[in-house]
């Protein structure tokens, strides 16, 4: 049995420790806040502005360039290319000796999704934006997929048919790529020059 003071010192302890247990829950009750979230709450990174965010791919390793193409015509040259975030612009000289001609070209330049989220309702619009002499005579495109999962690649196909009668004046040629992402349209810039 144990000693009345003993018993003293325990119910003491007991009253302190109920004392304090209640204290707490009294304290949390008129202390803690509430969160409420009215419309869809989500742990993605909303992306602003109406660029299309994607990850550029070097289609042609050998040369280390982001374009391939089903062919070529003399005495048009690769000059170069630049992928600045939304926009992929290739350009290319055109030199004395040019041969007159009728010549399709399918230009391609690849991406990766590198988002969470899906691209969705692709679509691709196609224009002549300067056209000395009427030399470019048909652009369209195509896009190999009109969904795209994170982590996956699409294809833009960019087919120009022209007739260059010389070197000189400008050429350009513009395809906007759309796709739906976070609900709300994105675009990307594929542009192509030709220049003496």
């Amino acid at each position: 049995m144990l000693d009345i003071n003993v018993r003293k010192k325990l119910y003491i302890v007991g009253i302190i420790v109920l004392i304090y247990v209640i204290s707490m829950s009294i304290g949390y009750a008129l202390f803690k806040e509430s969160l409420t979230i009215s419309g869809v709450a989500s742990t993605v990174e909303y992306y602003e502005g109406d660029k299309l965010p994607v990850a550029a791919i070097i289609r042609d390793t050998a040369n280390n360039r982001y374009y391939t193409a089903d062919g070529t015509k003399s005495f048009i040259d690769f000059d170069s290319e630049t992928w600045q975030e939304d926009t992929y612009q290739l350009n290319f000289q055109k030199k004395i000796g040019l041969v007159y001609g009728t010549k399709t070209i399918t230009y391609v330049v690849s991406f990766t999704n590198p988002t969470t989220t899906s691209f969705t309702n692709g679509t691709i619009n196609t224009e002549i934006e300067e056209n000395y002499m009427s030399s470019l005579k048909e652009v369209s495109g195509s896009l190999s997929k009109t969904e795209v999962a994170p982590g996956e690649t699409v294809d833009v196909m960019f087919m120009i048919k022209f007739n260059f009668l010389s070197e000189l004046g400008e050429h350009q040629a513009k395809a906007t790529v759309t796709y739906t992402y976070q609900n709300k349209p994105r675009y990307f810039y594929f542009i192509i020059n030709y220049s003496h």
